[in-house]
């Protein structure tokens, strides 16, 4: 019994050593200035939901709606909209082409309350 106990509470302390991570599962991709970054989005993320650009200047970004959903992805600097693709119907792609100083990015998608439910990441302009 003392055996059974001591496991039991070792399996508590270990289970609670996880901590939150928000990033957990968020696949980060580089990308060069002039390049195009494609990015998939659906019932509510994208990905990747990190994004580095090395060197600034223009940028094509390319969203392919995997999802069953309208969807769109904008980028926002200091609560500003700066460019993005249009709403596209599910399963379709479009891009836009953008022109990006060095600083980091919110990407998100503008569709009802898509990004408040994690249809959002990050891209930073290096």
């Amino acid at each position: 019994m003392r055996r059974l106990s001591a496991a039991c509470a070792l399996l508590v302390v270990l289970a609670g050593c996880g901590g939150e991570d928000d990033d957990a599962g968020t696949r980060t991709a580089t990308v060069g200035a002039g390049d195009t970054l494609r990015v998939t989005g659906d019932e509510y993320s994208f990905d990747p939901g990190r994004v580095v650009v090395e060197g600034g200047g223009r940028l094509t970004v390319e969203l392919d709606n995997a999802g069953s959903l309208a969807h769109n992805l904008r980028l926002r600097r200091n609560g500003r909209e700066v460019g993005g693709t249009p709403t596209l119907p599910e399963g379709r792609k479009g891009s836009a082409r953008l022109r990006l100083e060095p600083g980091t990015y919110e990407m998100l998608c503008t569709v009802g309350d898509h990004a408040e439910l994690g249809m959002r990441g990050e891209l930073e302009v290096r």
